[in-house]
């Protein structure tokens, strides 16, 4: 009877994790910019082209006028030279 000595395979084990654990760092850093992209600027876009293509600056302006956020467009136009005068 001959005892046969079982081997371990230890040749090239680290070098096989090693080239598995940057195989997959290749592949995340391929597909996390791609899921960036598609889940998060891409809704953002579409967000953005919705909003712009309906947006009217002057309605805009006149609602912010109104509502007394601009303090150098007072709501009633006041004539400084008439007040001066009185």
């Amino acid at each position: 009877m001959s005892t046969a000595k079982i081997k371990f395979p230890l040749h090239d084990t680290h070098l096989k994790k090693s080239l598995g654990i940057l195989r997959n760092a290749c592949i995340l850093a391929i597909i996390a910019p791609l899921c960036f992209y598609v889940f998060h600027n891409a809704p953002h876009k579409s967000k953005y082209k919705t909003f712009y293509s309906s947006y009217d600056p002057i309605d805009a302006f006149d609602r912010m006028q109104s509502g007394g956020y601009l303090t150098s467009c007072p709501k009633e136009k006041k004539d400084s030279k008439n007040e001066k005068k009185k």
